[in-house]
C-alpha cells in the first residue's frame, strides 16, 4: 500500500479559514498561565525545539525554566552550538505575551506533557506533542475514546454511515474524535452531537482558526459537547504539513480508529497506519465496490482490520466495560446497521420532486441541476436549501448535492 500525506482526492482547501473569535456570543474568561507553562511555551515556540531536543533539555536540566536560564555553553552540551544560539536569540523574542491574550479571550486551556491532566494515553505515543490547546472541557471520560476518520469527498452512503457510529457510539457513553474535516469527520460529529455525546476535534491550525470555514456552527458546538484541541499555538493557520501532526494526534488519543470510506492515498489511511504502529486497534467499513473511495478501507481489512458493520463490532473487540455495550437511557438510542438512515420527511412540491430525481448518488452540480429541471440557478439553490433543512438532500463542496 503506498502511504502518502496528501490524498490528490483529498487536497486540503486551506483558503479562507476563519479566526474562531469572530463568534458573538462565545463565553470568554480567563484561564492565565502559570510560569512554568510560560516556560514551556516559551521554549517550545523557539523554532527547531522539537519534542526530542525538548525531552533532551528536560533531562539534562529538570525544566524549561531552567534551560532558559543556562548558558549557551551549557545548552551546547547538549543540542549543539547552533540550536543553542537559536534558543538564546529567540527565547526572549518569542511573543508569549501575545499567546496569553488570545488564550484568555477564547477561554483556552494549556496542557504540558507533565501535566497530571494531559490525556495518559497520548502520552505514551512515539513523538508526543509538547503542549495541547484545550477549548472546550476535556474529561477523564473521554478516556473511553474512538476516532472515526476518512474521505472529504464523501458519498451518501459514507456520510450516514459515519454519522450513525458517531451517534451509536456517542449513545454509549463513548467520546468520538475526529478532525473536523468536511465529509467523514464532519458527520461523525454531528452524529455525536445528536444524541448529546461527548466529541473531541483535533485540529492541524490554532484553536482559535476556523477550518474549514463552513464548519463554524459546528466547531461551536463541538466546543460545548466536548472540546477542540491542538499541538500549534494560537494563530497557526492551517498547512497541509499540519495534518500528518494532527492525525498521530486523533489515532494516539484513542483506543481505535474507524476509517470510513477513503481513497488509497488518503490521509485517513495514515491515522490508520500511525494507530497500529501506537499498538491501538484498526477498524473499516466496507464500502460500496467500484467506488475508489471504498479502495482503503477494504485494503485495511485485507490487511487484518476489524471489520464494522455495527457500533458492537467496535465495542467487543475493544472489550469495553458492559454500561458502554448499552444505549444510555437518557438517549434511548438504538443500535442500528451503519448504513441505515431515519427516514426522510415527505415531499411537499412538484419542483422539489423533480430536483431530487435529477440528483446523482455521488452529487449533482446546482447548474447541472437547473438545467435538468428547466428552472433558474437561484430558484434551484433557493428549493436544494430548503430540501437540506428538511433532511432530503446533502451538500458537499463546490455546490454539489445528492440524496440523502
Amino acid at each position: 500500500m503506498g502511504w502518502r500525506a496528501e490524498d490528490p482526492a483529498d487536497k486540503w482547501d486551506l483558503q479562507g479559514a476563519l479566526p474562531f473569535g469572530f463568534f458573538t456570543g462565545c463565553e470568554r474568561y480567563a484561564m492565565g498561565l502559570t510560569p512554568e507553562q510560560r516556560d514551556w511555551l516559551r521554549l517550545t515556540m523557539v523554532p527547531g525545539v522539537g519534542t526530542t531536543y525538548f525531552i533532551q533539555l528536560l533531562s539534562r536540566f529538570h525544566s524549561p525554566g531552567q534551560v532558559l536560564r543556562a548558558s549557551r555553553a551549557a545548552i551546547a552540551e547538549v543540542v549543539g552550538k547552533s540550536l543553542a544560539e537559536r534558543i538564546a536569540q529567540y527565547a526572549d523574542a518569542v511573543d508569549v505575551d501575545g499567546q496569553e491574550r488570545q488564550m484568555d479571550a477564547l477561554g483556552v486551556r494549556l496542557l504540558t506533557l507533565e501535566d497530571p491532566d494531559y490525556p495518559v494515553r497520548l502520552a505514551e505515543i512515539y513523538d508526543p506533542p509538547l503542549l495541547l490547546f484545550v477549548r472546550g472541557e476535556l474529561r477523564s471520560s473521554d478516556e473511553h475514546c474512538i476516532a472515526i476518520v476518512g474521505t472529504r469527498r464523501a458519498t451518501p452512503y459514507g456520510l450516514r454511515v459515519a454519522e450513525n457510529l458517531g451517534r451509536d457510539l456517542a449513545a454509549r457513553g463513548i467520546t468520538v474524535v475526529s478532525g473536523m474535516a468536511s465529509g467523514i469527520d464532519t458527520a461523525a460529529h454531528r452524529g455525536a452531537i445528536e444524541v448529546g455525546g461527548r466529541t473531541v476535534a483535533v485540529l492541524g491550525c490554532g484553536v482559535d482558526v476556523v477550518y474549514p470555514p463552513q464548519n463554524a456552527d459546528l466547531m461551536k458546538q463541538i466546543e460545548e459537547h466536548g472540546c477542540v484541541l491542538s499541538q500549534f499555538v494560537m494563530g497557526t493557520k492551517p498547512s497541509a504539513g499540519h495534518f500528518p501532526y494532527r492525525n498521530r494526534i486523533i489515532s494516539g488519543l484513542t483506543l481505535g480508529t474507524v476509517v470510513v470510506e477513503a481513497p488509497l492515498s488518503s490521509g485517513a489511511l495514515i491515522t490508520a497506519r500511525q494507530a497500529a504502529e501506537q499498538g491501538r486497534e484498526v477498524f473499516a467499513v466496507p464500502g460500496q465496490i467500484g467506488f475508489h473511495t471504498s479502495e482503503g478501507p477494504h485494503s485495511l481489512i485485507r490487511d487484518g482490520a476489524k471489520l464494522v458493520e455495527t457500533v458492537d463490532d467496535i465495542l467487543v473487540e475493544l472489550d469495553l466495560p458492559a454500561q458502554a455495550r448499552q444505549p444510555q437511557a437518557t438517549h434511548d438510542a438504538p443500535v442500528t446497521s451503519v448504513a441505515a438512515s431515519p427516514p426522510p420527511q415527505p415531499v411537499a412540491s412538484p419542483i422539489e420532486k423533480d430536483i431530487l430525481a435529477a440528483l446523482s448518488p455521488n452529487g449533482t452540480f446546482v447548474d447541472e441541476i437547473a438545467t435538468a429541471c428547466r428552472i433558474s440557478i437561484s430558484e434551484a439553490l433557493s428549493t436544494l436549501t430548503m430540501l437540506e433543512l428538511r433532511g432530503l438532500v446533502r451538500q458537499f463542496s463546490g455546490k454539489r448535492f445528492a440524496p440523502t
